[in-house]
Formats: structure tokens, C-alpha cells, sequence
């Protein structure tokens, strides 16, 4: 603005128009404006090539630029929040998460970054968490009952007041004693799905279990508080303060696929575990290496002997192929040619790019969620600031590569019983005809114990469907794949 008021023999308010037409990339109004500056300029006699040139640096700061004080700010406080991140990491990172606690996205790179610095994230808990994350020491953080999607900040307040009267024992203790107006059944559900109420049950099948029983006992009891009953010398009647007894049931544990799905529809990400936690040792056969040893194992290309000092040296030269597996978490796609997918397994994430043809190819395959093998090249994407990247060449679900590889199931057996060969027929019926075979680890009857093979007429299709239903089977201690990677 002070170029264009001494250069341009612009006014003040000039140059703010001025300014805001550049912010605003107008070209048209642009042209009018160079048009402008040089008829100023022109005035004290500055040739026309000189001033478009001034007029040039000025539109290309204006892209983006920061005056001297804005400057100065942001480096004060770069200074403070890496002096604060350094010395109270803990405390730092509680405050950062607890201020962006209602954008979940914000949040859970907030939380990777905490446990990438070292600090545990201990998980939402009704007997020990506050509204907002704490650092309860000065390498944990107790989750804050508040990115708990669905609970508000009055039931949380609520909870941790009536908190001070004592633990919560169980779930018909804690629904009786927290203000009934904030607590409802689908808060109630909030928090046993997040884990929130995970030391009131065995399980958060059992705490689903009991929920009905234990909000009609609250609602009881809450009735008979309010209906101010009093014996006749106006004393409390004893009713009133009685606690009724009702059971509290327990069930065997939601599988893992149910309680990470509670986890990520109330908190936007998984606590407890990973999706990629069952298929581990297949995804691991199936790739180069999981995706947080990347950075380690990732070796660029030399620099070529030609290549001069200029910056062509750090050029990597042709991709290094890689195979990656993991889960799709993040689908982003650029018209009908081009995609870009975030895939993790539970030990990292990487982005992968699927164009043209392959991309029309497995379209279907790109949802979130689906297991997914890729092969490819990979590469640290500068642009996006150092991270990895792999561009595809060919991919398949997790199954597909499962089929055209696995070549032994195995079951590790423990104590079966007399009727386990009839099941194990059922269960392997509807997947035979494959190439994988079937081999038994100590089986055993009356008479003697083994490890048997079976025919080549119970090859299988060792796919992961197959594993989780024999995996189900009563005696079935564990059921792995054998993969071998080779041309067909």
C-alpha cells in the first residue's frame, strides 16, 4: 500500500482497493490498476518497464505475504508453544487437544502426534477423566470425557461432581447418582461404546446388557426422591434413602470388529485396537513391511555421477517398488481418472495415488474400510512435506490376494470335542475347490494324538472369511495362513 502511495501516486484508500483486488486475484481489475500505477509512476518521470516491473513484485507478494508485525507475532508464539511442547509436553498437548476436543479430525492428529512424542493416552474413564484432556503426569494424558461425541458438557460437569462423593462401582450405582436430566439412553450408550464406563462391567456387552434394568432402578429411584414422602413425625422415611437391589448380568465380549466400530462412531477413531489387528500375520506376508518400519527400511536411490550441484542430486530417480496392506481409511478423488487413498494397518499410514486405467479398475475396491493390497512405487512426496507415498501399479482386496496365495491352514487344536470333525466339515464345505491345504496341529482322540495333513480333496480357499468362522470353532486355539508370493 505505501509503494503504490509513493510509486503509483495512489491515495490511502487507493491502495487498500488496490490491495483487496490483489488478494482477490481479479484479473480484470488488475489490468486497471497496472494501468493505474503506471500513469503514477509516469508523474515523477519512472519509465513504464520499471514501474510494471515494481508492479509485478508487488502482485507476486501478494500470493501470499506477511507484513513485518504479523511476522513477528507468529514467531513469538512458534517460540512459546515449542518452548511448552519441549519442557510440558504432557500439559502442552492436554491444552492442544482440549481445544480443538469438538473437531475430531483435529483431534486424532493431535492424539498420533502425543503418542509419537512419547506420551501415554490413557482412554476415557467416568471414574477418572475430566470434561477436557489433562495431563494427570508429565508423560500422560487422561482422555477428556467431552471428545466423547454425543456427551455434552453438562453431563460431563455432572459426572465428575458427583464423582467426589466416590468411585462409581457399577452401572446401576453410576445411573442413580448422576443428575438424571443430563443422563439419557443414548448418552448412556456413548459411553459404553467410547469405553468410558469400562471399569463398571466385565465387558460393554455386559454394561448393553444391563443398561434397560438399570435406568428403570434410576428412574424408581429418582421418583421416590421426589415424592417427598415422610413418616409421620416428618422424618425421611428409611424407603427413600434404601438402595434396591437389581442384578446386573454379564455377557462375553462384543468380537473386536463391533467394539472398534463403538469406538470410532463416538470418539472418530480407534482406542483399544486396530481393524487390522486379526489379519496381522497375513498382511504381513502379503507386504514388504508394515507401514511404520517404512521410514527405517526405506532406502533412496544414489545420486547419479552427471547430476550437478544445483539440486538435481536429490532427484530419486525411478520409484522403488514396495507392497503395502492395510485398511482404507480416506478415499479423495479428482474426477473420474484419478484417486487418492489413505491406507493404514495399525502401525502407520501412507497415502497411495490410482490413476487412469487402474483406477477404473478397482473403483469398487476404493471404500473405506476395505482391506486392500498394493504394489507400487514408492516415494517421499516432497510436496506434502516429506511423507511417503506410493502410486500404484496393481492392486487387489485383501481377499482376492489371500486366494491367489495362501497355501496352508493351519489349525492349532486344544482339546476338541467328539463332534469337532463334523464341524470343521460344515464350516470348511462352502470353501472347498482352492489351493490352500488344510493341516490339523494336535488333533487327537482316545487313542493317540497327531498333526494331520488333509486331502488334497479339502483344499480350501483360504480367504478371511474362512479364518473367522473356523476361527469361531469350540477347540480351535488359532488359525494361520501360510503365504507364498510367487508367479503363477
Amino acid at each position: 500500500m505505501q509503494m503504490a502511495q509513493i510509486v503509483g501516486g495512489y491515495s490511502l484508500g487507493g491502495a487498500d482497493l488496490l490491495r483487496r483486488a490483489m488478494g482477490k486475484k481479479d484479473a480484470k481489475k488488475m489490468a486497471e490498476e497496472r494501468a493505474k500505477f503506471r500513469d503514477g509512476a509516469a508523474v515523477d518521470g519512472l519509465a513504464g518497464s520499471k514501474a510494471d516491473e515494481i508492479f509485478d513484485l508487488m502482485e507476486k507478494f501478494a500470493g501470499y505475504g506477511f507484513n513485518k508485525s504479523h511476522a513477528a507475532a507468529y514467531a513469538l508464539v512458534s517460540y512459546q508453544t515449542a518452548w511448552l511442547k519441549a519442557h510440558y509436553p504432557a500439559e502442552f498437548m492436554a491444552a492442544t487437544i482440549s481445544s480443538d476436543m469438538d473437531n475430531t479430525d483435529k483431534a486424532v492428529i493431535f492424539l498420533d502426534e502425543s503418542r509419537a512424542i512419547g506420551l501415554t493416552v490413557q482412554p476415557p474413564d467416568v471414574n477418572a477423566s475430566e470434561y477436557m484432556f489433562v495431563a494427570v503426569e508429565s508423560k500422560k494424558i487422561q482422555y477428556g470425557l467431552g471428545a466423547i461425541k454425543g456427551v455434552g458438557q453438562g453431563v460431563c460437569e455432572a459426572i465428575v461432581a458427583e464423582r467426589k462423593n466416590g468411585r462409581y462401582t457399577d452401572l446401576a450405582d453410576f445411573c442413580r447418582r448422576v443428575d438424571p436430566t443430563k443422563l439419557n439412553r443414548r448418552v448412556l450408550e456413548a459411553l459404553i461404546y467410547s469405553g468410558a464406563l469400562d471399569g463398571l462391567a466385565p465387558t460393554r456387552a455386559s454394561l448393553m446388557l444391563q443398561l434397560p434394568n438399570t435406568i428403570k432402578a434410576a428412574e424408581q429411584h429418582l421418583r421416590d426422591r421426589q415424592s417427598g414422602q415422610n413418616d409421620m413425625f416428618g422424618a425421611s422415611s428409611g424407603a427413600l434413602t434404601q438402595v434396591v437391589h437389581i442384578d446386573l448380568p454379564t455377557a462375553p465380549e462384543w468380537p473386536l470388529e463391533q467394539l472398534l466400530q463403538g469406538e470410532r462412531d463416538t470418539l472418530g477413531h480407534y482406542l483399544s485396537g486396530h481393524p487390522t489387528d486379526p489379519w496381522k500375520e497375513e498382511l504381513a506376508q502379503l507386504s514388504t513391511c508394515p507401514l511404520g518400519e517404512i521410514a527405517v527400511r526405506y532406502q533412496p536411490p544414489k545420486p547419479r555421477k552427471n547430476d550437478n550441484d544445483d539440486g538435481n542430486r536429490f532427484r530419486r530417480g525411478p520409484d522403488t517398488p514396495w507392497t503395502i496392506a492395510g485398511m482404507v481409511t480416506a478415499v479423495r478423488k479428482r474426477g473420474d481418472s484419478d484417486a487418492f487413498v489413505r491406507i493404514e494397518d495399525g502401525t502407520g499410514s501412507i497415502e497411495v495415488s490410482f490413476f487412469g486405467e487402474l483406477y477404473q479398475q478397482i473403483a469398487p475396491l476404493l471404500t473405506r474400510d476395505e482391506m486392500l493390497v498394493v504394489e507400487g512405487g514408492l516415494r517421499i512426496d516432497d510436496f506434502s512435506g516429506g511423507g511417503f507415498q506410493i502410486r500404484a501399479r496393481s492392486a487387489s482386496s485383501l481377499t482376492d490376494a489371500c486366494r491367489k496365495h495362501a497355501r496352508l491352514l493351519q489349525l492349532k487344536l486344544n482339546g476338541v470335542k467328539p463332534d469337532f470333525v463334523e464341524k470343521l466339515q460344515h464350516a470348511l464345505a462352502g470353501y472347498r475347490g482352492g489351493r490352500a491345504t488344510v493341516v490339523l496341529h494336535g488333533y487327537h482322540n482316545q487313542d493317540a494324538q497327531a498333526d494331520l495333513e488333509l486331502s488334497e480333496a479339502w483344499r480350501v480357499d483360504a480367504i478371511p472369511a474362512l479364518l473367522r468362522t473356523v476361527r469361531a470353532l469350540p477347540g480351535v486355539q488359532a488359525a494361520k495362513l501360510r503365504i507364498v508370493k510367487q508367479a503363477d
